[in-house]
C-alpha cells in the first residue's frame, strides 16, 4: 500500500464505472456501466497504488472535473465521458490504443470518495466455449487479464468533502518510473513534487531508523557498518523499489537464517518505509546522495587525533558540547580491531 490508508483498502466498494475505448480515430462516448466483477477490478486498483510522487495544480481541468462529479455538479456518466474524451483527444500517434476505465469508488469515510483511471491494453482473445455450447472459438474483441503489466497507465485521486486533494497516485508503464508521459500528465495537469534525490533521502534515512532500531540483531550490533553495507548495496543499484531496500537491509543485517529474526526485520522495513511513502515506488539510485560517506578528521589541542566516517556521528561516535569550548567524544564499539604504537611524525 502507498496511497491508500489501511481502513481504505478494507473498505473499498466501487459505485460506478465507466470504460471508453481510446487512440482511435473518432471518440465515442460510452454510457455508464453497470457494477461488474467488482472484486476483479478492486484488485486491478490496489496494483495501481503507489505512494504519491505528483500533484494537481491548482487550475487542473481534471481536478476541477473530478469535484464536480463528486459534488454532484455534472453526473458521473457526463463527466466521465468529458473525462475520456480529452484523455482521448491527448492521445498521441506513438501510444498503443487502449481501454480507458474510470471508477468511483466509496470508502469507510462517507465524506471520502476515490476516483481511479486505468487505461488497459486493448487485447484480442479467442476463448472455447463449453462442450455443451458446441465447443466452438469465439473472439473476444477486448480480453483485460489479472497482470499488473497490462496496465499502461493509471491514477488514483481522493476528494474529501468534494475536494480533491493536491497529491495523487500515478504511474506509467511507459516511462521510468516513477516519471510519467508529457501527454498523461498535461491531461492530469500535474507537476512532480519529489525528484529522485528527494527520494534518495527518504531511502537513507529508512536505512538509518530502521538498522538503529533493530540494532541487537546486526552483526556485533554494529549500526553504521550495516549502514554502509546497504547503502553502498543500493548504490549500485539500476533501479531502488520496495523489494531492493529489504533486500539491501537483510544482506547488512548479515542475512539471518531465522526465520523470526528475518522476519522482524522485513516488518520494520516495511513500517519505515511506509511512513516515509516510499510504498510502491520505483526510482533511480542517486549516486551523489548514496556516496561513500565522507571520513572527518578530529584533531585537539591534547595532540589527540579522530577519524570516523561522518554518518557515524550520533550513532557510534557520540559528540557532546561542553562549556568554555570543550568537546567530549564517546565511541561505542563491538571490537578493537587494532591497538599500536605509531612511530611519531619528524617534527
Amino acid at each position: 500500500m502507498g496511497f491508500f490508508t489501511d481502513e481504505e483498502v478494507g473498505s473499498l466498494r466501487i459505485t460506478n464505472m465507466i470504460l471508453h475505448v481510446v487512440g482511435g480515430d473518432e471518440f465515442v462516448p460510452e454510457p455508464a456501466r453497470v457494477v461488474e466483477h467488482e472484486a476483479f477490478f478492486i484488485a486491478r486498483i490496489r496494483d495501481t497504488d503507489v505512494s504519491a510522487v505528483y500533484s494537481f495544480e491548482e487550475t487542473s481541468n481534471t481536478k476541477a472535473q473530478i469535484e464536480a462529479i463528486a459534488t454532484g455538479a455534472v453526473s458521473f456518466e457526463a463527466g466521465a465521458q468529458a473525462l475520456s474524451n480529452e484523455f482521448s483527444r491527448l492521445h498521441v500517434g506513438s501510444s498503443r490504443d487502449g481501454a480507458l476505465f474510470i471508477f468511483e469508488l466509496s470508502t469507510h469515510d462517507p465524506q471520502t470518495r476515490i476516483y481511479s483511471f486505468v487505461k488497459y491494453d486493448y487485447r484480442e482473445a479467442i476463448e472455447q466455449a463449453a462442450a455443451d455450447e458446441g465447443g466452438l472459438l469465439r473472439r473476444i474483441v477486448t480480453a483485460f487479464i489479472a497482470d499488473k503489466k497490462a496496465i499502461q497507465k493509471s491514477t488514483i485521486i481522493r476528494v474529501n468533502e468534494g475536494v480533491a486533494e493536491l497529491p495523487i497516485s500515478t504511474q506509467d508503464r511507459m516511462k521510468v518510473a516513477p516519471e510519467i508521459g508529457d501527454y498523461f500528465a498535461t491531461f492530469l495537469n500535474v507537476s512532480r513534487t519529489l525528484s529522485d534525490e528527494m527520494l534518495n533521502k527518504k531511502t537513507v534515512d529508512v536505512l538509518r531508523t530502521t538498522l538503529t532500531f533493530c540494532k541487537e540483531l546486526l552483526p556485533e550490533q554494529d549500526v553504521a557498518r550495516a549502514f554502509r553495507h546497504a547503502q553502498g548495496i543500493l548504490r549500485d543499484r539500476q533501479e531502488i523499489n520496495e523489494a531492493a531496500i529489504t533486500d539491501a537491509i537483510l544482506a547488512a543485517s548479515g542475512n539471518p537464517e531465522d526465520e523470526e529474526v528475518r522476519g522482524k526485520i522485513q516488518l520494520t522495513t516495511r513500517r519505515r518505509m511506509r511512513a516515509a511513502k516510499l510504498d510502491g515506488l520505483q526510482f533511480r539510485p542517486d549516486r551523489h546522495v548514496l556516496r561513500r560517506p565522507p571520513l572527518r578528521k578530529i584533531r585537539t589541542t591534547e595532540g589527540v587525533t579522530l577519524t570516523y566516517p561522518d554518518e557515524a556521528e550520533g550513532l557510534t561516535v557520540r559528540r557532546e558540547r561542553l562549556p568554555a569550548g570543550a568537546e567530549r567524544f564517546i565511541i561505542q564499539t563491538a571490537r578493537v580491531t587494532e591497538d599500536n604504537i605509531v612511530r611519531s611524525p619528524a617534527r
